[in-house]
């Protein structure tokens, strides 16, 4: 169960996105990609804890840090 509800204005979603697609370190990437399936938005609706985990190989608690950084 999530700590926090995030939801990501277009401006901070764009600046994700384009973090993305610049590359760099990798822990920065996957924590962006992160957030951006946390993002309470319709699309996202299936992107659980779980699914995250696998899909970005990340921790329980990695993802509910995420949600705490906004």
């Amino acid at each position: 169960m999530p700590r926090y509800v995030v939801t990501l204005s277009d401006n901070e979603i764009q600046e994700l996105k384009q973090l993305i697609q610049k590359g760099g370190k990798g822990y920065r990437m996957k924590h962006a990609q992160i957030l951006l399936k946390l993002d309470r938005r319709p699309e996202n609706a299936g992107w659980t804890y779980e699914c995250i985990e696998q899909a970005y190989g990340a921790s329980n608690g990695t993802i509910a840090g995420m949600q705490s950084v906004l």
